[in-house]
């Protein structure tokens, strides 16, 4: 009888389990190995819920993985980006506007045109029946093209974001941040801010969401028409029609926020279930550094051996004073360091950088301050030095340098002297991995966990529809919202109102002020 009930109970899970699985489409354009990193856990991560996730990527699995299914590979259809930047070259995007630009442009409107490719169309033109699609998951960074798809299949569309809110992300989900003390990606520092700073801030704002939707706004509305439907409205009525969207963020990365029910932060998804491994060789190596590893990388798109050779020569230097500590850099070509390594460095061309950061021996994370490597410091309490290239990373560093967390050394004034002197600092002073250890546990405190509250989120949009947790915000204008008609109207009334009144005082006054007339009585003549 027992045995029948858990035939019977486990049969109805099983239903229950088959009946509330979805198909999924990802559609991730954009080739920055950081950014997928976000997008393959969170598909990953919905594929082991048992829904059917089908993805269009640069990056198919290398494992195959029950549910995932890469269905068109975007490999090779735009420049490589892994292992493909030099400082040089970085040092362009330093300024708002060459950073919006690229990511409008080069990142944005360009890759709209991946729609046109054969095996778009035929996706587009005879999509899946059996079963059809139940929702579209794509990224919101530059090419919001995409977001399209979901006009075409009829189904909700959830955005992800690999980086915390650009401004043009805020301004279509109808959660703007307050510029007073909301700082975005382009302002360097925290929440604490005087005039100047929320000045600034205020302006970056409205200027980055200005000049993206002016690179953007025809382009991407006619590549739409193009290749989805001619009938689909301006892409900023498209971004509007998000149901929800996932960002790379949290309390602890950029302070605390009022956010809408759409707006879900998910930091730290990506680290909760990496199963990344350390080779066996790196392990070892790793195991026997008893005296605490230091590990050096600027990401997987910039060359450290594209620094110029004296300043090359001079960091490792600096690491040859602080043995019997070992050091971990990557570096691609090693044949670009033209002098021999101090001993107690290792190189590698490709680190796994989750099980390097989580080893009990690592002691310092070297690092130019992108969004994933910060995170992932975070999660298991590192103390960092940040070397800030471009972008967001800027932002990122200063933040956990005012945290305490963190040293902030600037590009141009990388020297031997004063990298000894931070390497020192971190090794030898407790309070920053004491600090470190704090804020890690307030990151990972959370009731519930970044990968379920997003598959939460995204089964209830399915379910509930699009228009579920859609902010109402987004039926008026900027003014509207700024209720600067609200305050014109109380305004006019209050100026109607005392016109009005000092009219009537003044009618009063000259009423009543003013002096009888009366006519003097004629004399009479005497005879």
């Amino acid at each position: 009888m027992l045995l029948t009930r858990l035939v019977f109970a486990l049969s109805i899970t099983a239903l229950l389990s088959v009946c509330s699985a979805y198909r999924i489409l990802g559609v991730f354009p954009f080739n920055a190995k950081s950014h997928n990193i976000v997008f393959e856990a969170l598909m990953k991560g919905l594929a082991k819920r048992g829904h059917q996730v089908d993805v269009i990527s640069h990056f198919p699995l290398k494992r195959p993985l029950k549910n995932y299914n890469d269905i068109i590979n975007l490999d090779g259809s735009m420049e490589s980006l892994m292992n493909n930047y030099t400082i040089e070259f970085v040092s362009q995007f330093s300024s708002l506007l060459a950073d919006v630009g690229i990511i409008a442009a080069e990142y944005g409107n360009r890759l709209c045109h991946f729609m046109g490719f054969e095996e778009m169309q035929k996706l587009i033109k005879n999509p899946p029946t059996d079963p059809p699609y139940d929702l579209v998951v794509t990224e919101v960074f530059g090419a919001h093209c995409y977001i399209g798809f979901g006009h075409v299949f009829k189904v909700p569309v959830v955005a992800i974001s690999s980086a915390i809110e650009y401004p043009w992300i805020s301004s279509f989900i109808g959660n703007d941040d307050n510029p007073a003390y909301v700082p975005n990606v382009y302002h360097i520092g925290t929440g604490k801010m005087n005039f100047l700073g929320r000045l600034k801030t205020m302006v970056t704002n409205y200027a980055a969401i200005s000049l993206f939707h002016y690179l953007t706004g025809e382009s991407q509305t006619e590549s739409m028409r193009k290749y989805l439907s001619p009938d689909i409205s301006h892409i900023r009525d498209v971004e509007k029609s998000i149901a929800l969207t996932l960002v790379n963020n949290n309390p602890v990365l950029s302070g605390v926020k009022p956010i809408t029910p759409s707006l879900v932060q998910i930091a730290g998804l990506h680290v909760e279930g990496n199963d990344q491994t350390l080779p066996l060789e790196l392990k070892s190596w790793m195991d026997e550094s008893s005296h605490g590893v230091v590990y050096f990388t600027l990401g997987s798109m910039v060359l450290v051996e594209s620094l110029p050779v004296d300043q090359i020569r001079e960091i490792f230097s600096s690491f040859k004073k602080i043995a019997p500590v070992k050091v971990l850099v990557k570096i691609v070509d090693s044949s670009k360091i033209p002098f021999k390594l101090p001993d107690n460095v290792k190189i590698l061309p490709w680190t796994p950088q989750q099980p390097v950061l989580a080893h009990p021996n690592t002691k310092v994370f070297i690092t130019h301050g992108g969004l994933g490597g910060i995170q992932e410091a975070l999660y298991y309490g590192i103390p960092m030095i940040g070397i800030p290239l471009f972008g967001d990373q800027f932002r990122n560093v200063a933040a956990f340098a005012e945290k305490g967390m963190l040293i902030r050394i600037d590009l141009k004034q990388l020297s031997e002297e004063l990298l000894d002197s931070s390497l020192q600092t971190l090794l030898r002073n407790p309070a920053y991995k004491k600090k470190a250890l704090h804020l890690s546990k307030l990151f990972r405190e959370q009731p519930i966990s970044p990968m379920n509250n997003a598959i939460y989120w995204i089964e209830y949009v399915i379910r509930n529809g699009a228009d579920s947790i859609r902010s109402s915000a987004l039926q008026f204008s900027w003014w509207q919202l700024a209720l600067l008609d609200v305050y014109c109207f109380i305004l006019s009334v209050i100026v109607l109102t005392l016109t009005a009144i000092v009219l009537c005082i003044k009618f009063i006054i000259r009423k009543f002020s003013r002096t009888p007339h009366y006519k003097r009585p004629q004399k009479r003549k005497i005879n």
